[in-house]
């Protein structure tokens, strides 16, 4: 494990490499997104590799992914060999992202991610009692905390969806199941960087610039460090028995305001938090996207972890994006998920 890490970072590590102990093997789909690059990189740091058939990643066309700690090959999701023997935890992060919703008709998106979820039962069907780690989103619950229709939001319809499609298929085979609705994650591995907050404020403060934040109205969120949630989710996918599974939001401690958080990146970046540029309003309509902390927040206790707090996270995402970071992937095939 590299020593240059903060200790704060040092402690998912071991707390990842302890839950998942000396046989676990991965299999990771969406290898290239910020979850799945998270996943492959800290299982390089555990030696968890390729070699030995005990990591393979996933996406949508063959290559191969360069991560912080080191190269694995990608395989093409929808012509994979299935998984065999025991001891697989199926990490199921491929998905069109919301970003995909412009450009697909509604059917068309709904269809491309129902192809995607089964390549990936296809992949794990005949392995010998497999784990399931599915990630969803925290769109789920709609802008009025109710599952959006098709026609409202497809990317937060097709997620429930999903959800009780992963749910039923794990139940009828006694599968263990963890499922996290995510909400705002920080810190190293991102990508995508301009269609979130915290990635583009960042952006914009390490090209010397005064972030401009373009909401009028208040926009909170809640952060969790992207090695703090994978570090969680190993954890309680080894500790889970059965496929009942009951989804969980995963949310930070603290809830910030997005303009507050232009002015602590600004100042993390040595630049003035004044200098935000922003056309405020606190009287508009609030958005507020931050979940439910409860049950993340005691799973990162029995976890054995302290929760990353959010100037931490401000840090390493700044840090894994400057030009002399050795964090960011290098190497990756365009048209991959």
């Amino acid at each position: 494990m590299e020593t240059r890490f903060p200790e704060h970072r040092l402690a998912p590590q071991a707390a990842f490499e302890s839950a998942l102990g000396g046989k676990a093997r991965l299999a990771v789909t969406g290898a290239t997104g910020w979850l799945g690059s998270a996943v492959v990189a800290m299982a390089l740091r555990a030696g968890i590799g390729p070699g030995d058939d005990r990591l393979r990643a996933y996406a949508s066309r063959a290559g191969e992914l360069d991560t912080e700690a080191g190269s694995v090959p990608l395989e093409a999701l929808d012509q994979a060999r299935p998984l065999e023997g025991p001891n697989w935890i199926v990490w199921h992060f491929a998905a069109l992202g919301k970003e995909r919703t412009a450009g697909l008709p509604p059917e068309e998106f709904v269809a491309a991610n129902t192809a995607i979820l089964e390549a990936a039962f296809r992949v794990m069907a005949a392995a010998d009692r497999p784990r399931m780690v599915y990630s969803s989103s925290g769109a789920v619950y709609g802008a009025d905390g109710h599952p959006p229709r098709l026609d409202q939001d497809p990317y937060g319809h097709v997620k429930g969806l999903q959800e009780r499609a992963v749910l039923d298929w794990c139940a009828a085979r006694d599968i263990p199941l963890v499922l996290p609705r995510v909400f705002n994650v920080g810190g190293p591995h991102g990508n995508k960087l301009n269609l979130y907050a915290l990635s583009s404020l960042a952006q914009a403060a390490l090209a010397g610039e005064a972030p401009t934040v373009a909401a009028r109205g208040p926009v909170f969120r809640s952060y969790v460090h992207i090695e703090e949630l994978i570090a969680v989710l190993a954890h309680r996918v080894r500790r889970d028995s059965t496929g009942i599974a009951t989804p969980f939001d995963t949310a930070g401690r603290e809830v910030v305001e997005i303009g507050d958080l232009a002015a602590r990146v600004c100042d993390a970046a040595g630049l003035c938090p004044a200098d935000v540029q922003r056309d405020y309003d606190p009287d508009r309509p609030a958005s507020w996207y931050v979940g439910d902390a409860r049950t993340y927040q005691a799973a990162v206790q029995a976890a054995g972890l302290t929760p990353i707090p959010l100037s931490a996270i401000v840090a390493d995402t700044l840090a894994s994006l400057a030009p002399s970071s050795g964090s960011a992937i290098l190497r990756r095939d365009p048209r991959a998920l």
